[in-house]
């Protein structure tokens, strides 16, 4: 099981998305004026393609 963090922040404008791969542990960060959490969710899983069907996020 990979452990996925979700947050929101205010990012700069080009950077609606960004994550910290740490093995069993995910950190992603995403700006909701430039992208909402579905889409931040499904680009970190084009990513990290191992996340596909091994999250547990918490927020």
């Amino acid at each position: 099981m990979i452990d996925l963090r979700v947050e929101s922040a205010d990012l700069d404008s080009g950077i609606p998305m960004m994550y910290r791969d740490d093995g069993p542990r995910v950190r992603m960060a995403y700006d909701p004026t430039q992208m909402g959490e579905a889409e931040a969710l499904a680009l970190l899983c084009t990513r990290i393609p191992r996340l596909v069907g091994a999250i547990r996020i918490r927020r």
